[in-house]
């Protein structure tokens, strides 16, 4: 199984065996591109300067940007922002972008605000998930506190949202993004190993791509 699994990562990550336009162009231009952005080192430079090294998640950080860049997400979700690093890639594309960030530890709320304060104007810090509002994008740390019910994200998603999940390999991640990947009312979903992507749109066959 591990032989296929990793034949099938490296078929479909070429686009090879991709039938969906949407997939296919996804992949080509999002999630396999290298294109490096003068951002990534605007973002870097000032997290070093917190003495936040990138190195660890960097690969991403940069997919979060990239993925945002891409669709054109302005109303954004993030749940248990943390520090706010994930934050500073998801709302540099546009300036226009409004970023939600979601977490209720004070410590992490402090260092995140401090990293933010330049682009205070594009993030709200939240407590608790808002009751209502509707988002282009979704970003979810599981490991890192409490999970939201997938009814809890389609209620919050229109379809055309994406939900950007990390991890996905270990802890409670693993069997949330199984649960996703199962669930009949979610069109695509891509497995980048560490990272889960997943589309909302109906419309689309109920496709499940390893990259």
């Amino acid at each position: 199984m591990s032989w296929f699994r990793g034949w099938q990562r490296f078929k479909q990550s070429r686009g090879h065996g991709v039938h969906s336009p949407f997939a296919f162009d996804l992949i080509r231009k999002v999630l396999r591109s290298t294109h490096h952005y003068y951002a990534f080192d605007e973002i870097e430079d000032h997290t070093a300067a917190h003495h936040y090294d990138l190195l660890r998640n960097s690969s991403f950080y940069h997919l979060s940007f990239r993925l945002v860049n891409y669709l054109k997400a302005k109303r954004i979700l993030e749940i248990h922002s943390g520090a706010g690093v994930n934050t500073l890639f998801l709302i540099s594309s546009d300036r226009n972008i409004r970023c939600s960030c979601v977490e209720d530890r004070a410590d992490q709320v402090a260092i995140a605000k401090r990293l933010t304060a330049a682009k205070s104007s594009q993030c709200t810090m939240l407590s608790h998930l808002p009751e209502e509002g509707i988002y282009d994008a979704i970003v979810l740390y599981p490991g890192e506190g409490v999970i939201p019910s997938t009814d809890t994200l389609l209620r919050l998603s229109h379809d055309d949202t994406v939900w950007i999940i990390h991890p996905v390999n270990r802890g409670k991640g693993k069997q949330f993004w199984h649960n996703i990947v199962n669930d009949e009312r979610i069109g695509i979903t891509f497995d980048m190993k560490d990272t889960g992507i997943a589309f909302c749109r109906q419309s689309f066959s109920r496709l499940h791509y390893y990259l």
